[in-house]
Parts: C-alpha cells; sequence; structure tokens
C-alpha cells in the first residue's frame, strides 16, 4: 500500500525474504511505516527478514493467536534484532499511516493467544484490515476461511470495496456470498505458481468473473499493481 514518496506498508511478506527484498527494490520502497503480518504460517510471514534488512520499518502489527508458535517466535525475534516493536491492533482500530487509513476488522473482540490453534483455526485468526489510499478501498483479507468470512460479514454488514485481496490464495472453501457482496471492481489473488493445492479455484475465479469482477493472479501474470484514478482503481500487471 502507498504510504508517500519511497514508502510502503506490508501486508504479508511471502515466505521468501530475496523474494520480497527484490518486490520492494522494484518498486522503490525505502521506507515500510508498517508491517501487517496476517498469522503466522511460513507462506505471510517467513519473508519478513527480506523486508526489514536495509529499510526504515517502523513497527510490526500481528494477530493476536500464536500459531504456529514457531512462526510467531521467528517474528518476534526478527523484528526484535532490527530493533522494530511488535504489537498486536484493537478490534476496529482505525488510524493513518502516512497516505494510507487503516482500520482491524478481524479478529473479533475477545480473540486471545491460544495453543493448538491449527490449520483452518490459525487461518480464521488471520488479521484483516480495510485500507483506503488514493481514494481507493481495499480489503485484505489473509486467509480467512469460511467461518471467518460469515462472522466479517455479520460484523461489517453491506461492505463493498473497490479491490479484494481473495482470501488464502483462491482457495475453494470460501463464503462466495461474501466475496460477491463486496462487490469489487479488481481482485487479486497472491498464488505461488505450479502450488500443489489447486489454487486458485475455478469455484472461486468464475463466479467473480460472472459479475464482472477483474482477477487478477500472482501466478500467471506476475506482480499485480492496482492503480487509483478518476473511474476508478486498473490493473497493471508485470505480463
Amino acid at each position: 500500500l502507498r504510504a508517500g514518496e519511497d514508502a510502503g506498508i506490508v501486508v504479508d511478506t511471502g515466505p521468501e525474504p530475496a523474494l520480497v527484498d527484490r518486490c520492494l527494490t522494484r518498486l522503490g520502497v525505502e521506507v515500510v511505516p508498517l508491517v501487517v503480518v496476517t498469522h503466522f504460517h511460513a507462506d505471510h510471514a517467513d519473508g519478513l527478514p527480506g523486508v526489514l534488512d536495509g529499510r526504515r520499518v517502523g513497527a510490526v502489527e500481528v494477530t493476536p493467536v500464536t500459531e504456529p508458535p514457531d512462526g510467531a517466535e521467528a517474528v518476534a525475534r526478527e523484528a526484535a534484532g532490527a530493533g522494530v516493536p511488535v504489537r498486536v491492533p484493537a478490534y476496529g482500530e482505525t488510524r493513518r499511516v502516512g497516505d494510507v487509513e487503516l482500520q482491524v476488522l478481524s479478529p473479533l473482540p475477545g480473540t486471545a493467544p491460544v495453543t493448538g490453534a491449527e490449520g483452518d483455526a490459525a487461518n480464521d485468526a488471520s488479521l484483516v484490515v480495510l485500507a483506503e489510499v488514493g481514494g481507493v478501498s481495499v480489503l485484505l483479507t489473509g486467509d480467512l476461511e469460511p467461518p471467518g468470512q460469515e462472522a466479517l460479514a455479520a460484523t461489517v454488514p453491506g461492505l463493498e470495496v473497490d479491490v479484494l485481496k481473495v482470501p488464502h490464495h483462491g482457495s475453494r472453501h470460501q463464503d462466495l456470498d461474501l466475496l460477491l457482496s463486496l462487490d469489487p471492481v479488481l481482485a487479486l489473488v497472491s498464488v505461488g505458481e505450479d502450488n500443489t493445492y489447486g489454487h486458485p479455484s475455478p469455484d472461486v475465479l468464475d463466479p467473480l468473473d460472472d459479475a464482472g469482477v477483474e482477477v487478477g493472479r500472482t501466478d500467471e501474470q506476475g506482480d499485480l499493481l492496482g492503480v487509483g484514478g478518476q473511474d476508478g482503481p486498473t490493473l497493471v500487471t508485470a505480463d
């Protein structure tokens, strides 16, 4: 998320430090006022050293659910080594970071660190953030699963956004009623090429396409950039 001249907010880091480092370098990002780690699975958190190395980083924000523990410990260790504070934002917290307005929509109040929250439970503890930058609204969903998506729909009824980061790399396990009700212009799927999970699923892509949503996917198009304009956001790709 563009936060200012040479500055960007990073939401999840991918699994490889070198890859996220090169991505931020391509974008000219030298200052990172905030890193959001939606949850501690390796494919969302292990690239953190690549963000921290050689950049001015203000803070790291994380989910309260510290599972898997080795992932949570690694994030805390890397941030401490770089002298960057780590905090858990409050539900509903709204603030401005550079040019970006941010609001925390999930996890719900009362969510606390737990032991043994694996798989879907850890995914559903993803830190979900609604951002607005340059007049464009963006919903960043981590790996939220259908139960978490249903809870989101119940707590933020009527939410509509310009750009949707499709949950869980386009997994077939989605609350399609929620995704379509968001009425996005762009849906971005962050997913590894030739992954073994079958992501993204046609069961998700086809309904979005049928609804007139422009879908971008990193496995086929590389870098995806949503650029704001008078007529709404447009998608710029590397292919």
